[in-house]
């Protein structure tokens, strides 16, 4: 695989960052006790400081997981493909990634600035909107991504043939969108503690039944 681009690297690094920078350099500024809120089922909710210290705490180890999972999750083999091709792919590989991590700091960043301004509304609602929304674009740009050595679900079997790449990334593609809906609705009704062990459990279901589809179709195929 080809050595990463460092000056590209800490250019994503700094995205990851930022939000926490300006909500250290604003902290000061943030009301004590939020406004009060009330959820999808009219329940009234008063959050503190604490409660979107939490929030910012998960939004920013979401951004991290996904760092990692691009940046230190290897291809599981290589193709023998040109030097023009490993180009391009190495090219898409940070695109799709400053994209994601551009949308992340942004969103994370509207969030602090509206609470720092006393316009808090219902911070996990949007905070799991936003994740779902992610997500859910994730799931669709799976299900056009051609096979390569950087990007989507790279197991053995889906780098081995071209056909079980493609109806592995058309199953992803289907369970990340449908994962990224159930989040967005759940921020309509969900608490932050509940809502963030859905996410962590949505996303360990994300990563491994594509893994485990991609081992089982090879072997189907290979009889």
């Amino acid at each position: 695989m080809k050595q990463p681009d460092f000056t590209k690297e800490l250019l994503i690094l700094a995205l990851l960052l930022v939000p926490m920078a300006y909500l250290a350099i604003i902290w000061n500024s943030i009301p004590a006790v939020l406004s009060t809120n009330a959820n999808a089922l009219d329940i009234t909710e008063v959050s503190t400081k604490r409660d979107f210290l939490l929030l910012m705490i998960f939004l920013f180890f979401t951004n991290a997981l996904i760092y990692f999972l691009f940046r230190y999750i290897p291809a599981a083999g290589e193709k023998q493909i040109t030097p023009s091709a490993i180009e391009l792919e190495h090219k898409e590989y940070y695109r799709i990634r400053f994209l994601i991590h551009a949308y992340q700091a942004i969103f994370t960043c509207v969030i602090i600035f509206l609470v720092s301004q006393g316009k808090s509304f219902i911070m996990e609602r949007w905070a799991f909107i936003g994740v779902g929304l992610l997500i859910t674009g994730i799931g669709f740009y799976l299900r056009k991504l051609k096979p390569n050595n950087y990007v989507g679900v790279r197991t053995p079997w889906t780098l081995q043939s071209a056909s079980v790449w493609t109806e592995t990334h058309l199953m992803a593609s289907n369970l990340w969108v449908s994962a990224g809906v159930v989040i967005i609705i759940a921020g309509f009704f969900l608490s932050l503690i509940t809502g963030v062990f859905i996410i962590f459990f949505v996303a360990i279901v994300l990563a491994a039944l594509p893994y485990i589809y991609s081992f089982r179709l090879y072997n189907k195929d290979k009889g």
